[in-house]
């Protein structure tokens, strides 16, 4: 039986439950990228600040106006490398000015720096691989709820730093953020899904994408120093996740729970019927349930993957590859070390340090427009050329960023030094639109082309830890890389940029308007030449209009 396309009906109960589910989860993921990035500094000196105080060096209730030393009762001052240099070897650094020297360049602040901000991809895996259970168990509505409470208390921890005197509140509080975020990412992308009618998925989908650059952009905004980023008030921006959580815990009560979780999952007919009713604004939904029981009774002949079995299988080897290959590059281009580190990376390129939290807010704010037409021009151009052509654009950034970084160190052009900071910043936004039009959402939509039902869902899960990995790798090792390579600091990007494109160029193959199994059968022949559009090498192509014989 063939279902009849009906004319989506945009019910207040469709649309709010979007809302919901975007704000409550999408919303969340994205602040919590961005908002370490303007408060960083005053943070830095925070933790310095403790580190100091437990050594001894300055006294515990130090209200931040300049003071001598500490000095021991034997009489002299302490020359160990945690605290400030006595008055006597410095009279021209106040104290202030030493702790904030001393945040910039010591390698354990960095180091403490660097854990507080990749903890929140290591604890995001970890919640990714006990996402499906949760889904399984509670519900995609049911488990969004249950997880606001992490969130919640993420939000208290977050903010007690200062009245505890402890950077250790900071680190939990991302954790437990990394945590929540890893959870809602699927069970959000499913609930999306399963509510949204088909006619308008793929803007669904898109709702998500901008939701989490509207976090980015909103966690930059608070974290500037007219806001959150001061010495005494950054823990706010850390309050304020329990906003969206709570707003989530509040509303989705009165949103359906997803009709093909109900009736697929749980076998719950007459509830899921309820939930499409609302959902659609049809009172005739008979047609969609259908369609859901015809789709359980496949699911249960569907063979199920395991990730022995994805490795090894001879066919599978190429697209795991590529799957595996894009996400890789995805993180590996540097994308979530421009938008944690953006405010350091400004300010090495030359930006003045009072304009560097607003270019900060315009790289989020233009992030967040450019991910706008995406969609769109994936369904026109192919995925193909919007990998290729947005990428090679951040390549050309990261390379003209690379030299009029290194012209600031350049005394005798000292005078056009403002021209190099404005070059700089505008290379960084081209690199963020390259990557927000393509190497940002393809991956995502190219990993579940290329597989047929079998093997997709073990392959997704493969390539996401690809992806996690990655990007905690180098969200822990950036600062350094900084620190060693300075102004050079880009060309490793370049290299990944480069090696992802030639392997786009020759590997991957256009998925746009060809069936799971056209692709599949294309990308079975492994490495062997294969035509571009014909799918099968044209050996086997051939050998397939031969009569049959017994």
């Amino acid at each position: 039986m063939v279902m009849t396309e009906r004319k989506v009906k945009y019910t207040r109960t469709l649309l709010f439950s979007i809302f919901i589910a975007v704000f409550g989860n999408s919303f969340l993921y994205g602040y919590s990228i961005g908002d370490v990035n303007n408060p960083a500094g005053v943070m830095r000196i925070f933790y310095v600040k403790v580190l100091w105080e437990r050594a001894g060096k300055i006294p515990k209730d130090w209200d931040g106006n300049d003071i001598s030393p500490v000095v021991p009762q034997n009489g002299t001052a302490s020359t160990t490398t945690i605290g400030p240099v006595s008055n006597s070897t410095n009279t021209s650094m106040s104290l202030s000015e030493q702790m904030k020297k001393y945040s910039e360049e010591d390698d354990f602040v960095e180091l403490l720096w660097s854990i507080t901000v990749s903890i929140f991809v290591l604890f995001g895996m970890i919640g990714s691989f006990m996402s499906g259970k949760l889904a399984e168990r509670l519900g995609r509505k049911g488990g969004m709820m249950a997880i606001t409470f992490i969130m919640m208390l993420a939000a208290v921890i977050g903010g007690i730093p200062i009245a505890t005197q402890s950077f250790e509140c900071v680190i939990v509080h991302r954790a437990l953020v990394g945590l929540h975020n890893g959870l809602s990412l699927s069970l959000n992308a499913l609930y999306l899904a399963e509510i949204s009618p088909k006619k308008i998925r793929g803007a669904v989908g898109t709702c998500q994408q901008l939701f989490i650059t509207v976090g980015i952009l909103t966690s930059n905004i608070l974290g500037v120093s007219k806001v959150f980023g001061t010495d005494k008030l950054w823990p706010g921006v850390f309050i304020f996740n329990a906003f969206p959580a709570i707003v989530c815990l509040v509303g989705f009560p009165f949103c359906p729970e997803s009709p093909r979780y109900l009736l697929i999952t749980k076998g719950k007919v007459e509830e899921a019927r309820i939930a499409l009713k609302r959902l659609t604004g049809y009172s005739d939904v008979e047609d969609e349930l259908d369609e859901m029981k015809a789709e359980a009774s496949k699911q249960k002949s569907v063979k199920s993957f395991t990730l022995k079995q994805l490795l090894v299988a001879p066919e599978l080897r190429l697209p795991v590859i590529i799957a595996c290959a894009l996400q890789a590059g995805q993180q590996a281009s540097g994308i979530n070390a421009v938008m944690s580190y953006s405010s350091f990376m400004y300010k090495n390129a030359g930006v003045p340090p009072h304009t560097v939290e607003w270019v900060v807010c315009g790289t989020s704010l233009i992030n967040m427009l450019t991910t706008i037409p995406a969609v769109p021009l994936m369904e026109r151009l192919g995925r193909r050329p919007l990998l290729i052509y947005p990428m090679s654009c951040m390549l050309v950034s990261f390379i003209v960023l690379t030299i009029f970084h290194n012209l600031q160190y350049v005394d005798h052009m000292e005078s056009h030094h403002n021209i190099f900071a404005i070059i700089g910043i505008i290379a960084m936004h081209t690199y963020v639109m390259g990557f927000a039009l393509g190497l940002g959402p393809i991956p995502f939509f190219v990993v579940g082309e290329i597989f047929r039902q079998e093997p997709r869902s073990a392959a997704m899960s493969v390539s996401l830890c690809f992806n996690w990995v990655c990007n905690f790798i180098l969200m822990l090792v950036f600062r350094f890389m900084q620190k060693g390579l300075q102004g050079y600091v880009y060309l490793p990007f370049c290299v990944v940029l480069i090696s992802t494109i030639t392997f786009i160029v020759l590997v991957v193959p256009e998925t746009k308007n060809r069936t799971f199994d056209d692709v599949a059968a294309e990308l079975s022949h492994g490495f062997r030449l294969r035509k571009r559009k014909g799918g099968l090498p044209e050996k086997e192509e051939n050998s397939e209009l031969k009569p049959m014989t017994t």
